[in-house]
């Protein structure tokens, strides 16, 4: 562990050869990458999909917590998520002091260290921090400076993001415990969100001499004498159960041990996961931005269940987990389209813990969830996200789960109109629907705009989110012999079709009576979310074939594309591609069913050279919890899961001479490409364990055993390549 840290680009530099043969690759990740600009991920110390997330917070206002432009410190928080849209958690910030009277300390990134499962930093006060966490707890180290004889630290537990009350005690000389009771996501995404509580138990390394609490106990200051002992550490456990299982989950995961001892631990855990996929000869800063985006890939979702399997449901009940871990933190508008691919194909036992998870919350609830964070449905964003999570992971290898059970929740939520009001986001858990405006769907083939805006977030988006769910029920349906859920659920994922205007080309908002929204044009965002006509047009994943002959001949849809991307992260107001953000992450892959790959190739390589840097604003959007990374990720490897639901992925071309990745069964899928470099993007030809493979689709099938993918790459197009009959990937509408 360090107190003070000068990190150079030169010394990174030199470090990323070493780090990748000595088979360490925590050591190239930066997770101060994502803390300035949108990212708004959060530097602190962590474990795949760990409960806690122990970091430093410089704004309870920020998402992250942390933004690297500030220059005060006012905390050190339990929880965050990494890449959210709004305020979240930051639950039980702990603080440092020789002022009392001061809960804010100035700080200076020379003398700050982020890694992964550590977090160091010299506070301006003289205070020295060192952070480490296992999957439900946090141990933290203050050095006080040699001139103070007394240290105090805070124990801000009513410090939350979204605080509604918090109870702590004080108990004895040594321990603090409580609870604190915050809304998920705060009033700069709308109006009043769900509450969930967390507990904890604090356990001080020494008896503290005195204290006192402030604000009906919501705080409590602890004085140390630090003549003779500088040293200060404390443990923490939380838990959305009790106080005695948040202590329970202390004691059996730290076991007394030292910080050093932790922290290795925590590394380890790190390198087990990041050395699933493993590059090599690209640049430093490549390598960095790749290792950091794989990182940021495995931080959500999160462990729920304590150390003894309890959990408390989103129905208020405490049970326990039965052969599985139980998780929460399903950003689900976000993951399905890269992250939860991601997770199955490299961890797929994890991902099947996260997917029984989904399916017992279900189960317990009667709906399947949207956005669920901590014990509660947030109702966040729109669609039917779960549909397309599950078939996801199905497909990309997580089978231990209960999938017809599965099955049967998500043709259930698609054809049981529920109960409720319509409003957005949700105010509890009786406001939660699953799929808003159900029977108008069912019955239209669309959500109207006249009936639904207003009380249903954005009709045309939703009504496209539910035709892409819809598919993924019809594919997981398939899979599991369900001819009559097959059938149906194809032909209505069709219904993007109802909402496709000839005279326009655009996808649009629909009236009742089935005119179309006069007036839109192409940058309009009304009836969309987080979007507008131009990015969404293209949001069709399963059926984009017979999108494409819909908006006419080849040659003015190439040229419809190309004006796309002549801007790649325009923003929702603007008639331009918007990567930065999930409604356009498939875009750049559409050209593939124009017998053009070689345009999606350029595009992607564009895209990653230039939206994702190896800086604090190297990302270009906020990272939504992995998502916005697990888009480099499968882009550099030369890949996407471009259909969600379909064991397939997409082909683009690589950006590392040489990748390979770990499957789950020992085998190892090798990716060459010894021409690949930043301004080498376009395929010449492509070989399968040496056979020439003249597609742009990949079946996992084909690689299940593993095998060598070999590129070979130029900086000149081949427009020859994998352009012929059946070259392009899938279009999986019955009509087509």
């Amino acid at each position: 562990m360090r107190t003070t840290v000068v990190l150079t680009m030169v010394v990174l530099a030199a470090f990323a050869g070493a780090a990748r043969a000595a088979g360490d690759p925590a050591r190239l990740v930066d997770p101060l990458i994502g803390t300035g600009g949108n990212g708004h991920t959060f530097p602190g110390a962590a474990v795949p999909f760990g409960m806690v997330q122990f970091s430093p917070v410089t704004s309870q206002r920020e998402p992250g917590g942390y933004r690297y432009g500030d220059r005060r410190i006012r905390g050190f928080a339990l929880t965050r998520l990494s890449g959210a849209g709004c305020t979240n958690y930051g639950d039980l910030p702990l603080m440092p002091t020789t002022a009392p009277r001061s809960s804010v300390s100035t700080f200076d990134h020379r003398y700050e260290y982020a890694k992964p499962g550590e977090y160091d930093v010299s506070l301006g006060s003289g205070i020295a921090v060192t952070l480490t966490a296992t999957p439900r707890s946090g141990l933290a180290r203050f050095v006080f400076g040699a001139g103070a004889r007394t240290g105090t630290v805070l124990v801000n537990a009513g410090g939350s993001a979204n605080e509604v009350r918090t109870r702590l005690h004080v108990i004895g000389h040594s321990r603090v415990t409580g609870s604190t009771v915050a809304r998920t996501f705060g009033g700069d995404c709308g109006t009043e969100f769900p509450s969930y509580t967390l507990y904890f138990a604090a356990v001080f390394s020494r008896p503290f001499g005195s204290f006192g609490t402030w604000h009906r106990n919501s705080g409590a200051f602890l004085t140390f004498d630090t003549a003779a002992d500088r040293r200060v550490e404390v443990r923490v456990g939380v838990s959305f159960v009790s106080v005695a299982d948040a202590l329970l989950n202390l004691r059996t995961e730290q076991r007394g041990r030292s910080l050093e001892q932790i922290g290795a631990e925590a590394r380890a855990r790190w390198n087990e996961v990041l050395n699933k996929i493993q590059v090599d000869s690209g640049t430093p800063a490549q390598a960095q931005v790749f290792e950091t985006a794989l990182y940021h890939a495995f931080l959500h979702p999160n462990v729920a269940s304590d150390v003894n399997g309890k959990y408390l449901g989103r129905d208020g009940t405490v049970r326990v987990a039965r052969g599985y871990v139980r998780y929460t933190n399903f950003s689900g508008w976000d993951v399905y389209r890269t992250e939860i691919p991601l997770v199955a194909l490299l961890v797929p036992a994890r991902a099947s813990d996260m997917i029984e998870s989904l399916v017992a919350d279900g189960r317990e609830s009667g709906q399947l969830s949207k956005w669920l964070l901590a014990t509660v449905e947030t109702g966040m964003m729109v669609g039917d996200p779960s549909d397309a999570i599950i078939a996801d992971a199905y497909a990309f290898g997580a089978r231990r789960f209960e999938a017809r059970v599965a099955l049967q929740e998500m043709v259930d939520g698609a054809t049981v109109p529920q109960v409720g009001p319509f409003h957005y986001p949700s105010s509890g858990p009786d406001g939660y629907v699953e799929r808003p405006g159900l029977d108008l769907y069912a019955a239209s083939g669309y959500v109207p705009f006249d009936h639904g805006e207003g009380m249903i977030n954005g009709t045309a988006a939703t009504t496209l989110e539910y035709a892409t769910a819809d598919s993924a029920i019809a594919q997981l349906a398939q899979e599991l012999g369900d001819d009559t859920d097959f059938a149906t659920f194809a032909q209505r994922a069709e219904s993007w079709k109802s909402l496709f205007n000839p005279a326009s080309g655009w996808i649009e908002p629909r009236r009742a009576d089935g005119g179309f929204v006069p007036g839109l044009r192409a940058a309009a965002q009304t009836g969309y979310v987080e979007g507008n006509a131009a990015q969404y047009t293209w949001m069709v994943p399963h059926d984009l074939g017979t999108l494409l002959v819909a908006m006419g001949p080849r040659t003015r849809v190439l040229h419809k594309l190309d004006r796309f991307f002549a801007k790649l992260n325009a923003g929702p107001t603007r008639p331009y591609a918007w990567l930065g953000n999930e409604p356009s992450f498939g875009a750049p892959w559409a050209y593939l069913w124009l017998a053009a790959p070689w345009r999606t190739q350029a595009v992607v390589r564009r895209a990653v050279n230039n939206l994702f840097t190896a800086d604090p604003t190297g990302l270009p959007g906020n990272d939504d919890l992995g998502a916005l990374s697990s888009w480099y990720v499968w882009s550099a490897l030369g890949f996407y899961p471009a259909i969600p639901g379909a064991a397939g992925l997409a082909v683009g071309s690589p950006l590392f001479p040489r990748a390979t990745i770990a499957l789950p069964n020992g085998r190892r899928l090798r990716i060459e490409a010894p021409a690949a470099s930043a301004r080498t993007p376009y395929v010449r030809s492509l070989r399968l364990d040496g056979s020439p493979y003249a597609s742009t689709w990949l079946p996992l099938a084909r690689v299940a055993g593993g095998g060598t993918l070999t590129f070979d790459l130029a900086k000149d197009p081949n427009r020859r390549w994998a352009t012929g009959p059946g070259a392009a990937p899938p279009t999986l509408s019955p009509t087509s």
